[in-house]
């Protein structure tokens, strides 16, 4: 997974590619568990863009994003939000959204 500034993120929804945008801190253990989780369903999704943010190195983009917890996943398609999730969440949830892209 890919870690990409505010900037880069409004490139990528620009592309029109899906994408899986995982705001995450280092301080947070359950975001810590998350990534590595992520990084395997990456490889079997090969046509959604998997990127995460750092939400404490990005926190005016965070707080316009609506993020008020960490995990937060926001599932993007043709450049719009498409789903969000808070927390981590189990596998089959994120392949659920991931297939319907």
């Amino acid at each position: 997974m890919e870690l990409v500034t505010a900037a880069q993120l409004e490139q990528l929804k620009s592309s029109g590619q899906p994408v899986l945008v995982d705001y995450f801190a280092n301080w947070c253990g359950p975001c810590k568990a998350l990534i590595p989780r992520l990084e395997k369903l990456e490889s079997e999704y090969p046509n959604v863009k998997f990127v995460k943010v750092n939400v404490d190195e990005n926190m005016d983009h965070s707080v316009e994003a609506g993020i008020r917890s960490v995990p937060t996943v926001i599932f993007l398609k043709d450049g719009a939000e498409y789903n969000r999730s808070s927390g981590a969440n189990v596998d089959s949830f994120y392949k659920d959204v991931l297939n319907s892209l």
